[in-house]
């Protein structure tokens, strides 16, 4: 969630910066950008390196009460001209993306077990979603181990590039860019790409934001108008 405190949805339009190309950035000045605590070697160099700034992604449009700049008031997508060793839009982005994704496979689910759509089986009885997990690992503990051993393995295999999105390289792919696109919904044209990131990143947030409500309504009940008496 941290990543989406970076970039709100704006239904502006989207500034016309081009895609895939580095822009630079200008450092501010101080001993905190002109002497970086990272050594030669070990990461100062990124400091200075051409970075594609917030205002370069889908999602990040310019606010009208705030000039010339995308919303950002921690400003957390410059935590990386501080030092190396923080994380650049691009990692913030992969973030985001990730965890909208999953707040969104979240929230098909909590409202389909909640309908009384389950796999077939005594083990996904419990419609309840704040314990079904659990009623799962009681009649089946071997489910949690199947579980952990297939986030590892897609885990592993969307791992490349990570490392390098932390710094702001975006060679080996673009945030959320997982080559994984089997129904191939994916636009072909550099217009319609950047509306279906748009859509996305949109989606993604209000599902965090809904699956924040979910959990909001079960510990605090009644603290989400219209959620009492529909979840759990």
């Amino acid at each position: 969630m941290l990543a989406i405190a970076t970039q709100v949805a704006s239904y502006a339009p989207l500034r016309a910066v081009p895609q895939g190309s580095p822009i630079s950035v200008q450092m501010a000045s101080g001993p905190m950008y002109d002497k970086p605590l990272a050594p030669a070697g070990m990461g100062q160099e990124f400091i200075n390196s051409e970075r594609k700034p917030l205002e370069s992604y889908a999602g990040a449009s310019v606010e009208l009460f705030n000039g010339d700049t995308p919303w950002d008031p921690w400003s957390l997508s410059k935590l990386w001209k501080v030092s190396a060793n923080n994380p650049d839009p691009a990692f913030l982005r992969e973030a985001e993306l990730k965890h909208g994704r999953l707040a969104m496979l979240a929230f098909a689910g909590v409202l389909a077990t909640n309908g009384g759509v389950h796999l077939p089986g005594e083990f996904w009885l419990d419609a309840d979603w704040t314990s079904s997990w659990g009623s799962v690992a009681a009649k089946n503990p071997a489910a949690t181990s199947q579980i952990i051993v297939s986030i590892g393995l897609i885990e592993g295999k969307t791992a490349e590039g990570l490392f390098d999105l932390w710094l702001g390289n975006t060679e080996k792919r673009e945030p959320g860019n997982l080559g994984f696109d089997p129904l191939k919904l994916y636009p072909t044209t550099a217009v319609a790409q950047e509306k279906m990131k748009l859509k996305e990143l949109k989606n993604g947030r209000m599902a965090m934001i809904a699956m924040a409500g979910f959990a909001s309504n079960h510990f605090i009940p009644g603290s989400v108008p219209g959620l009492n008496g529909f979840l759990p």
